[in-house]
């Protein structure tokens, strides 16, 4: 089993979404407000959906 850094992950999407809520898709709060709320399971999952590439985030060799 891999281990993902899920703070560093969340801290990601949470740029990411604010980012878009800034400039000019108000509409990213909502997914703030959900990433905030996920386990990292599901966390993981939002990222491979939104497209991110969770290698960068796995802990350990």
């Amino acid at each position: 089993m891999t281990l993902i850094d899920v703070d560093a992950l969340r801290d990601c999407l949470r740029e990411e979404y604010g980012t878009a809520m800034m400039g000019g898709f108000p509409a990213a709060v909502i997914d703030l407000a959900r990433i905030e709320g996920m386990d990292g399971e599901e966390l993981c999952r939002w990222a491979e959906d939104a497209g991110v590439d969770l290698r960068r985030f796995v802990v350990g060799p």
